[in-house]
């Protein structure tokens, strides 16, 4: 690291992080005309240079050595899943280490996503109340952390609406569990088994509609006036959430928002910049700026109004730690706010029901992970009745997204004697043309925030800098296993509609894993709530502590449903905190008494 120091003029904003959170508040303020700076710790990335067929048609460098993603030698989180035990670094993207992987540059972990989308319904905004109020606290585990959004699902609509046209989500709607829905693109052209689920759900009374996505359907030009080209469904980005658009039809913040704030004029965009403070005044009580290391390794420092931490999940737990912003969680006091009750979104291996449908499909080389299924929202949240279960919620049920993946992704294969030689070379031939598929479904139920989980800062491993990374303390729940079990009849009942064989239910024992990764998808942690006791944020996205300082993200939930996979309702979180930044800039102070 060098010695220097480098003191920028100030700024009305300083956005940390430039991917789904940052880039529409980076849009929304300099379009607005305030002055912003952008800090993101990786580059900007061309998806007509960058990732040109050329340059990314390379699926050992993508997929396993994850060439776009972010460097785990630059930092790092710990695992563990009680205080009893020594949480351990994880130092590989690895599919048996660490499957899911973070971003790295402009668009973040947007710019490979699978662009899998869907609004949170009315229900999962108010989850505790609505429950507690129908079944009573016992429903509950004794733990439980749970607690509603402060803002209601009518509140979030606006915001909800700003985002989808950022990103022009193809889709139609989510009726009737979230009405109003009109997405600004059309549906993906449906699969024949998404049309054989879809038939089957709907004769027995159910209500699928068109998975939405953010890999768009057609060309599109969104409210910033930038313009983007449709999904061309070569199949490319279909593998597992690893790989990039070539055409720029994932929807990420590189090619949705973060264009209209450079074309603004009022917006300075700082790249390999690594932020590792907040800045605050003498009270504590205010951010000053924020410092972090140039790519040469000098010292900047950023003085602003307001800060937006937009950084992913525990990383943004983490910086706020760091910076003294916020009364770390204690798990025996049970006390403090930051860092409290955080939940994986991705979920360990619980019931299923599988089946054998009988029908030829061609899986070379189509569409988007995103694309051609349907969802039933029937047998999610409080839309069945719940009197005398033993569990929250349910789960959102979907199938028939496109089975294409380019030409073979990676081939893994055990060696043997079947396994190499012309007889094993023709089979493979025709792997793209199978006349049989396997139909799997599960009803993973949602996590239920618990008082014995948290992130603190680890005493004994640091970041590239020095500095302690973020330790989480985290398991899951026994809700998601008994949702699973319960809806298991209904399951079988939809396969066997689609003219499924052979369906049975292949049960998975209560509690019988644990988690020894971190998710892409985690809630909680630093939660928007109606109480500074318990929340980070009010529900303008202010921090309760430091009152210039805004956040969104998932994170940022103080309950994560398992409806959507969690980007969109975040997504319409970060317009809701850019509409606080310039409430909070036209009259300083607390927005919230």
């Amino acid at each position: 690291m060098s010695s220097n120091v480098i003191t920028h003029p100030p700024a009305d904003v300083v956005v940390l992080g430039l991917g789904h959170m940052g880039g529409p508040v980076a849009a929304e303020l300099s379009t607005a005309g305030y002055k912003v700076v952008g800090i993101e710790k990786g580059p900007y990335w061309d998806y007509a240079t960058d990732w040109a067929p050329s340059n990314i048609h390379d699926e050992w460098a993508i997929m396993l050595e994850r060439k776009f993603d972010h460097p785990l030698h630059l930092s790092t989180f710990t695992v563990r899943n009680d205080r009893d035990q020594v949480a351990l670094p994880v130092r590989r993207y690895t599919k048996l280490a660490q499957y899911q992987a973070l971003g790295h540059g402009v668009g973040g972990a947007g710019t490979h996503y699978g662009g899998v989308m869907g609004r949170y319904s009315p229900w999962s905004y108010k989850p505790y109340s609505e429950t507690v109020n129908k079944y009573g606290e016992s429903v509950l585990p004794a733990n439980h952390d749970m607690e509603d959004f402060p803002v209601s699902y009518e509140d979030m609509v606006p915001y909800y609406e700003k985002w989808e046209k950022a990103m022009g989500i193809s889709g139609t709607n989510q009726d009737p569990f979230v009405p109003g829905v009109k997405y600004p693109t059309p549906a993906h052209p449906s699969s024949p088994y998404g049309d054989v689920f879809q038939g089957a759900a709907e004769s027995l009374g159910y209500h699928p509609y068109p998975q939405p996505s953010a890999l768009i359907s057609q060309a599109y030009t969104n409210q910033y006036g930038i313009a983007r080209n449709g999904c061309i469904y070569c199949g490319w980005c279909s593998g597992r959430c690893n790989f990039p658009c070539e055409t720029g039809a994932k929807g990420s913040s590189h090619v949705t928002t973060v264009p209209a704030a450079m074309k603004s004029g009022n917006f300075d965009l700082r790249l390999h910049s690594y932020v590792y403070r907040i800045d605050l005044d003498a009270s504590g009580k205010k951010a000053t700026g924020v410092r972090y290391y140039d790519a040469q390794g000098n010292i900047n420092i950023q003085p602003a109004k307001t800060v937006f931490n937009g950084i992913w999940g525990f990383n943004l737990v983490r910086l706020m730690l760091l910076s003294g912003i916020g009364k770390p969680y204690d798990p025996v006091t049970i006390s403090g706010s930051l860092g409290r009750a955080p939940t994986l979104g991705d979920g360990p291996a619980v019931t299923s029901v599988s089946g054998t449908l009988n029908m030829t499909v061609n899986t070379y080389s189509s569409g988007n992970q995103a694309g051609g299924g349907f969802v039933m929202l029937d047998l999610a949240d409080d839309n069945f009745d719940h009197k005398g279960q033993n569990f929250v919620g349910g789960a959102s049920i979907s199938y028939g997204n496109y089975l294409g993946a380019g030409p073979n992704m990676v081939t893994a294969f055990n060696a043997s004697k079947t396994t190499w030689g012309s007889a094993w070379k023709k089979g493979l031939k025709d792997m793209k043309l199978p006349t049989k598929l396997t139909v799997s479904f599960s009803a993973t139920g949602p996590e239920i925030p618990t008082k014995d989980q948290y992130v603190s800062l680890d005493p004994h491993y640091n970041d590239i800098y020095g500095d302690p990374v973020a330790r989480i303390t985290i398991n899951w729940g026994a809700n998601r296993w008994r949702v699973a079990d319960a809806l298991a009849p209904k399951l079988q009942e939809i396969q066997t509609k689609m003219g499924c064989t052979d369906v049975k239910v292949n049960k998975v024992a209560e509690l019988s894993s644990k988690p020894d990764l971190w998710a892409a998808h985690v809630r909680n942690g630093a939660r928007t709530g109606s109480k500074p006791e318990t929340s980070a944020f009010n529900k303008w996205m202010q921090s309760w502590d430091v009152e210039n300082m805004f956040a969104a993200g998932e994170i940022c939930y103080p309950f994560g449903d398992n409806i959507s996979p969690g980007t969109h309702p975040a997504g319409a979180m970060a317009y809701l905190a850019a509409d606080g930044i310039q409430k909070y800039l036209k009259s300083p102070g607390p927005l919230v008494s």
